[in-house]
């Protein structure tokens, strides 16, 4: 508790610190800087095409409610209503939030009113085709954050076949920045554009990621939300999963990719950022940011976590004149202190794009490390961390900080059926779980874990092959925990850890 409390103050401070930039005091007395709305305003609306518009709505509207009422008896068809409610949405927020922005605009808004009203009739007759349906889909789901219904666009391969086992490979792709983006220009893109890659036999998840956030805050929860929907309705390979992006969304993928390391097999950034200093030229600012805002800088900046990276292969992009290329070498610097080498792929005499040789060799490599997959249940692993919210790489959990926004290490490797070795830097208690058919551990035999040089007796692998041990540190002193008592020793880690 104390520690999401921290969390939420983090995000105040940084979402703050973002608003402020690098005008930050140079204002006067009893003035105040003022920003442009983002999005922008949008063309102005004919009364008549708002009223065509609003009228086109408002029966989508009665459509949706009435489904609300006669899918009640019906949970599998219930479950699909979000994948007709981001047309009423996105037709919705335009109007109410005056962001059409050319006439063309609302050509698109009534096609998408359309293709939601379609799919409103299919369901009340029990039948929801784009299930099955190939090539580009629309689909969405309620968030978990605030109940609202988000977007995404998927491609789906030709290959896939509805009720075959078989699993596809799943990479996803991350969009760049438009100040003009909207949920109604997002998903009329996504219905007739396939994106910059379409891998043989290989679903493409296009996240919407509320606006333009780089996936981060909500936008990051979004990715991962938008993920578990399509494993929900796809047969996907959860260990032949990539990140892709370029620009913001390179940025958006050097994040992802650096913070969630285990869950991906590739990850492929194209340009973006990866710390708030440089990119931001923090040193040109009037005032210079507070101690406690540079040290929140932490949860985000990429550089802060290139360590994990040991734990993800990478392929980077960037074109060889094009500014944004720093981001990649910041990275290949940090990940070189790390020991790491980081595969960076150049489009020659090429700015912001992709270079089309460059691209080819970009995609073949991706493509070959997907061929070869994550793996599942890696024997080493290396983890860094400077704060409980990310706390997890494979196996391996971090439940308390002997001090938060420092720097947290941890390398563990199974080096036999029985024992396992780690050392840790500013961690007080950590859990090490195994899931039934991946632990390499012998069964109902008791590992020895040789923890920052301590010998200590972890519990029995289970029958089933699984195994969970939990470990705290007390007094300098590490000692293994019960194994149900993994919740309260968690908390009273990060109680203790708080200073």
């Amino acid at each position: 508790m104390l520690a999401g409390l921290m969390i939420r103050l983090a995000l105040l401070v940084i979402v703050w610190s973002l608003s402020v930039g690098p005008g930050h005091g140079t204002e006067g007395p009893g003035q105040s800087r003022s920003f442009p709305r983002m999005p922008p305003p949008g063309i102005p609306i004919p009364s008549a095409t708002r009223g065509e518009l609003e009228q086109l709505l408002s029966g989508l509207t009665r459509d949706i409610e009435g489904l609300k009422v006669s899918l009640k008896s019906e949970p599998s068809l219930m479950e699909l209503l979000p994948d007709v409610q981001v047309y009423h949405n996105a037709i919705r927020y335009a109007l109410e939030d005056d962001i059409f922005y050319q006439t063309n605009d609302f050509a698109a808004a009534r096609k998408l009113l359309g293709d939601g009203r379609e799919r409103t009739r299919l369901l009340r007759q029990g039948q929801a085709p784009w299930n099955q349906a190939t090539g580009l889909v629309v689909r969405g789901y309620t968030s978990k954050i605030d109940g609202s219904v988000q977007p995404y666009g998927l491609v789906v391969p030709a290959s896939y076949q509805a009720g075959a086992q078989r699993r596809h490979r799943l990479d996803l792709w991350y969009h760049g920045r438009n100040n003009k983006l909207s949920e109604l220009s997002f998903i009329s893109e996504r219905e007739r554009s396939n994106g910059e890659f379409t891998p043989q036999d290989t679903f493409v998840l296009h996240p919407y990621g509320r606006y333009c956030n780089a996936n981060k805050f909500a936008g990051e929860v979004d990715v991962l939300e938008a993920m578990e929907n399509v494993q929900k309705h796809y047969p996907i390979d959860e260990d032949r999963i990539a990140v892709r992006g370029f620009s913001m969304g390179g940025a958006a993928t050097w994040h992802l990719a650096a913070h969630y390391a285990w869950m991906w097999a590739a990850a492929s950034p194209g340009a973006g950022f990866v710390d708030t200093a440089i990119f931001q030229k923090v040193s040109q600012w009037t005032n210079q940011p507070p101690w406690y805002q540079k040290k929140l800088w932490h949860l985000y900046d990429v550089t802060d976590y290139a360590a994990n990276l040991f734990n993800c292969p990478v392929v980077a992009y960037s074109g060889e004149i094009d500014p944004q290329k720093q981001a990649a070498d910041l990275m290949g610097r940090a990940m070189a202190a790390e020991g790491l080498d980081l595969v960076h792929i150049i489009g020659p005499n090429t700015a912001h794009k992709f270079e089309p040789k460059a691209k080819e060799e970009l995609a073949r490599r991706v493509d070959a490390l997907m061929a070869q997959g994550r793996n599942p249940m890696p024997k080493k692993v290396r983890f860094t961390t400077w704060t409980l919210r990310y706390n997890r790489m494979a196996w391996i959990t971090v439940d308390g900080l002997e001090r938060h926004w420092e720097r947290a290490r941890i390398e563990a490797q199974i080096v036999g059926a029985d024992r396992i070795e780690a050392t840790t830097r500013n961690v007080s208690a950590l859990t090490f779980s195994m899931p039934t058919g991946l632990c390499p551990l012998a069964r109902a035999r008791r590992p020895i874990v040789l923890l920052d040089g301590q010998e200590l007796a972890a519990p029995a692998v289970a029958h089933d092959g699984s195994w969970t041990a939990h470990f705290q540190k007390l007094a300098s002193r590490w000692r293994a925990a019960p194994s149900g008592a993994d919740g309260r020793v968690a908390e009273a880690a990060r109680i203790a850890g708080t200073d």
